[in-house]
């Protein structure tokens, strides 16, 4: 058993824009005013739990929000790019509306269009599912922080919770700012 604290990133610049920003990460977007008090908010319980161990996306906004929990729990960043944002293809840096325009169902980016070049509900499992081997190995009978993105933490907790990739691309979803505790019994 593994208790995982899923953490999505406070509101950032590219949220209030609904501006698309995945790697490569050809801008950055930081944490607002108000993405910063959600993500203390989240510190502070955090603060209380006696987690183990601290993970994060490298984008800017995750890794902002990661160091706000660092610092209130004491626990040293791991940064881990199996942790990022979907690749968004061609439409990383555009405007959200134009992916939805193409997939207004979230379970059509299960198998995407490859001309788009956005990355599917199944090759982002895969790479989630790689990093949930590394921190069995390493965690298992502990508490594990994860600091992350809307989708990957849908589909991370779709693995936890053994939802398939369709149901959690439409079941769950994180709040910006939101921490979610998951008990993983494998």
């Amino acid at each position: 058993m593994i208790i995982f604290y899923l953490v999505r990133h406070g509101e950032a610049e590219n949220n209030v824009r609904s501006i698309l920003n995945s790697l490569p990460e050809t801008k950055t977007y930081s944490l607002t005013e108000r993405g910063r008090e959600q993500v203390s908010r989240d510190a502070e319980f955090l603060a209380t739990v006696n987690a183990d161990a601290l993970f994060s996306s490298p984008i800017r906004r995750t890794k902002e929000t990661a160091a706000i929990i660092a610092e209130a729990t004491g626990l040293r960043v791991q940064f881990d790019e199996r942790l990022c944002e979907t690749n968004q293809g061609i439409f990383n840096e555009r405007p959200h509306n134009e992916l939805l325009q193409k997939y207004p169902n979230p379970t059509m980016r299960i198998s995407p269009d490859v001309a788009d070049g956005v990355e599917s509900f199944i090759d982002m499992r895969g790479r989630l599912k790689s990093f949930l081997d590394d921190v069995k190995e390493k965690y298992e009978g502990k508490k594990v922080i994860v600091v992350s993105h809307g989708d990957p933490l849908e589909q991370l907790h779709g693995i936890l919770t053994n939802e398939a990739p369709g149901v959690s691309a439409i079941g769950w979803s994180p709040k910006k700012g939101s921490c979610t505790e998951v008990v993983w019994e494998r």
